[in-house]
């Protein structure tokens, strides 16, 4: 996991460094383009928009993906003037078993706090994938379930910048929250002396915060 965020940010100031002439990044500047790479912690509860107007209660839910975990990531978001326009994509791994990732474009709206100060008010609507469901010792992973679920997010950023070169380097901060749209029962069978048919529920609702490192170009 590391490795894959040290080479996406060298890779990015790379690309900064290698720029002919210096970037307009100022806060009256028309566009910018900023590369962010970042690691935190998030929550997923069970329970998601859907339970959210229903009678279920939260004893109800099956034990699947209840807990922390870590998350790590990447985005690209173009601003346009106030606009912010990019896409993300986060990963996690929950419970050390069952995998958890995040697709989504981004939309919001970019606030100049002060000249090194930024915050990116972000909407996220797109793809939630949880992958390996019901892995264990006693399962073949060829019969892991995997699903994908939408979902709605926001996700504020506070982002400080410091002139690198003839670019920016960023580093910020971001809570987060995401709603699964639907949820969905999955059934996995696990053959051994007799077989056993083991339903776990998916879709709920996700909330952390991570900090990232990255440049503005």
């Amino acid at each position: 996991m590391r490795t894959r965020l040290v080479a996406v940010l060298a890779a990015a100031g790379a690309l900064a460094l290698a720029t002919p002439a210096r970037a307009d990044v100022s806060p009256n500047s028309p566009w910018s383009l900023t590369l962010t790479v970042w690691g935190g912690v998030s929550r997923y509860d069970v329970l998601g928009l859907a339970h959210g107007v229903s009678s279920v209660q939260s004893q109800d839910g099956r034990d699947l993906l209840q807990g922390d975990f870590d998350a790590y990531g990447g985005a690209a978001v173009l601003r346009l003037g106030w606009l912010d326009l990019g896409g993300l994509y986060e990963g996690a791994l929950l419970r050390s078993r069952s995998d958890s990732a995040v697709v989504t474009p981004l939309v919001g709206v970019a606030l100049n706090l002060t000249d090194w100060l930024r915050l990116d008010l972000l909407g996220e609507l797109g793809g939630h994938r949880i992958s390996n469901i019901g892995l264990s010792q006693d399962l073949d992973p060829s019969q892991a379930k995997s699903v994908w679920l939408p979902y709605v997010g926001v996700r504020p950023t506070l982002a400080f910048r410091v002139p690198f070169g003839p670019a920016r380097l960023v580093l910020s901060a971001a809570p987060f929250a995401r709603w699964d749209l639907v949820q969905k029962q999955v059934t996995v069978n696990v053959s051994g002396t007799t077989t056993q048919r083991n339903t776990y529920d998916v879709g709920g609702s996700t909330y952390g915060v991570v900090g990232g490192m990255g440049i503005e170009l």
